[in-house]
């Protein structure tokens, strides 16, 4: 499951850090649509776009499908063909993204799923969750696929930037490691 942290209200108050989890479906087609533009605008399989992803090839085609369906990609078959974004990652939102393949009322009318709130009479949660509602979509629609890339182009730096002194750390253990055994060997032998 994907999680996405939304601070609503003050920082210390009862509403602070409220967490949503979105599905796993929703994740495995960030993910998906992520390979895909990282691929460079060029048509991709399937299959690549699945490794690339790390997302099961069967799991993925019904998400694809959905996603053509909703106007985010086209699916072109036969010799050629493969999967590619219909608009630059800019133009793709999050909510785009998650009402294509959960659906448009995904978010449940009523935080404590009852069906009679707001019919009948509102529930106990029903203005904080109407608020916090809005907010999510809000943020989802405000933030683009391209803001996805920029942060795993950051993740990446950041990891390559962090090999280097790994290596370096591992290279000064082995180094030091055999001197200090031997070291360590002589004050015991010396001490028999």
């Amino acid at each position: 499951m994907s999680c996405f942290r939304f601070d609503v209200g003050h920082p210390s108050g009862p509403t602070a850090g409220i967490m949503l989890s979105l599905t796993q479906t929703t994740g495995y087609a960030i993910k998906a649509l992520t390979a895909l533009a990282e691929s460079g605008g060029q048509c991709a399989q399937t299959a690549d776009i699945a490794k690339g992803a790390g997302v099961p090839k069967p799991y993925l085609s019904k998400i694809i499908q959905a996603l053509a369906r909703a106007g985010v990609v086209v699916a072109k078959r036969g010799a050629g063909g493969g999967i590619t974004l219909c608009r630059p990652p800019l133009q793709i939102s999050l909510l785009e993204i998650v009402e294509a393949v959960e659906g448009e009322g995904w978010l449940g009318g009523c935080l404590l799923g009852f069906d009679e709130c707001s019919t009948l009479a509102d529930c106990p949660t029903h203005a904080f969750w109407m608020r916090v509602r809005g907010e999510i979509i809000a943020e989802l629609s405000k933030t683009s696929l391209a803001s996805v890339l920029e942060f795993r182009a950051l993740c990446r730096a950041a990891e390559l930037s962090k090999r280097p002194k790994a290596k370096a750390k591992a290279r000064a253990r082995a180094s030091a490691s055999p001197s200090s055994a031997a070291g360590a060997g002589k004050s015991r032998g010396g001490a028999r």
